[in-house]
């Protein structure tokens, strides 16, 4: 369900960052063991052979509060996502990629997890935006939209009600990346995800270069 359209009058030009679950912690969680080695609580595992870092992004499921009161189930579904090329666009070491949508589950919390990419690669972009708390329907705020690069060892947790882009891949060297996505579902289409449209939406500038974004 499409709640709004908004109406920006301009691109306004957002500058991805790299993923960390410090960067991100206000939309949700990562899954990143090369940032949280060491900083996560962890034990032994596997007779020694593992490390297990314990509680290491939310899990939630509101569905309780859904005015349908249509049961819902846990999924693990499977996302193929392909680089969106026709709205990317390439100039010296940086790209742009026009961001023209947002998304919420309100209910649940969402869980990329990219498999079989080179952890060392910067593989997706995360978009994501702070709820406008003002508005009756919590829609997102325009002015207040962020965008992390993630390579291909991370993973991400949107929070539930957290305003997100669909998955952007932008490593345009592969056919696809396939991501295992983990979320509570009841069939209920708005109660499943909500959806804003922005016009002429936003441009995003990452750098695939490994000195740089």
């Amino acid at each position: 369900m499409v709640l709004k359209t908004f109406e920006l009058g301009k691109r306004p030009h957002i500058v991805a960052e790299p993923l960390t679950p410090e960067a991100f912690a206000p939309y949700g969680g990562v899954i990143s063991a090369d940032h949280q080695l060491h900083g996560a609580e962890s034990s032994s595992a596997n007779y020694g052979t593992a490390t297990k870092l314990h509680k290491v992004a939310p899990v939630s499921n509101n569905y309780s509060n859904a005015p349908s009161g249509k049961k819902e189930t846990a999924n693990w579904n499977i996302f193929r996502c392909k680089a969106p090329s026709h709205l990317i666009k390439h100039g010296g070491s940086r790209s742009v990629y026009l961001c023209k949508v947002l998304e919420r589950h309100p209910f649940t919390t969402q869980t990329f997890l990219p498999m079989g990419q080179d952890l060392r690669k910067k593989s997706f972009l995360v978009i994501v935006a702070q709820t406008d708390e003002a508005t009756p329907e919590k829609l997102p705020d325009p002015s207040r939209i962020r965008a992390f690069l993630c390579k291909g060892n991370q993973s991400v947790t949107y929070g539930a009600g957290t305003w997100h882009a669909p998955m952007v891949v932008v490593d345009e060297t592969i056919p696809h990346l396939d991501f295992a996505v983990f979320i509570h579902e009841n069939g209920v289409a708005d109660e499943d995800c909500q959806e804003c449209y922005f016009e002429p939406g936003y441009n995003v500038e990452y750098s695939l270069d490994s000195s740089k974004l």
